[in-house]
């Protein structure tokens, strides 16, 4: 075999992912074909996401299990309005949390 055959897809009749002895068949596992037997991604409803860490927490959770941040909405020292966790300024005013 010469050396432009394996460049060029010569190597054992077919390439790296035909099935020869690199492997063969796990296409698949890096980015292509159809993976339906993985789970798919958890639901925007089923939990909470930690405005520090993005890490999902069940919902009523009041902190992060992962980092410890505060889940629980805190409310605006000037004006009272209800802030989600993680703002830096009101929505409202423009106060700093």
């Amino acid at each position: 075999m010469s050396i432009f055959d394996r460049l060029f897809g010569g190597h054992h009749g077919g390439g790296h992912y035909s099935g020869g002895h690199h492997g063969g068949g796990h296409r698949d596992n890096y980015g292509g074909g159809n993976n339906s037997d993985r789970s798919q991604p958890p639901s925007v409803n089923s939990g909470i996401a930690c405005p520090n860490c993005n890490a999902l927490n069940s919902q009523g959770a009041k902190f992060c299990q992962q980092c410890g941040a505060s889940l629980i909405p805190s409310g605006c020292k000037q004006c009272g309005t209800s802030l989600p966790p993680g703002a830096k300024f009101c929505s409202r005013c423009g106060t700093a949390a």
